[in-house]
């Protein structure tokens, strides 16, 4: 198993489990307020489904980048469609996190996030 998947995996799960603590804990901050609880608590929420989104899009684009037969992939996604999860960011990530060189003059912030993933294990 490639360490870089193991750091990513370990780095995003450990935001999507703070996002989702954070959403508990808003009650007892909170409890009393409706609109604000709604507020933070999507907030929250968004937060943890942006990481678990872009997690999945990234470990996709590497099993794509792998030849893993597209119908798999679809099957593991459980989508007929993969870029609804390979995105550009989730690439760019992928990008980061196995060293490739970005096109573009100016790093894309996912790829440099990346890259400190794999540099840091996670």
């Amino acid at each position: 198993m490639p360490p870089e998947l193991l750091a990513l995996v370990a780095h995003h799960c450990r935001r999507i489990n703070a996002y989702l603590a954070r959403a508990q804990h808003l009650q007892s901050l909170h409890g009393d307020d409706m609109r604000q609880w709604q507020r933070l608590v999507l907030y929250a929420l968004t937060d943890a489904l942006a990481h678990n989104h872009l997690l999945v899009g990234t470990l996709a684009a590497y099993l794509q980048r792998q030849d893993l037969a597209p119908d798999l992939l679809r099957s593991y996604l459980q989508s007929p469609d993969t870029d609804r999860y390979i995105t550009r960011e989730a690439v760019e990530h992928l990008d980061g996190l196995t060293g490739a060189v970005p096109e573009e003059a100016a790093e894309p912030i996912w790829s440099a996030i990346g890259r400190r993933i794999a540099r840091d294990g996670g």
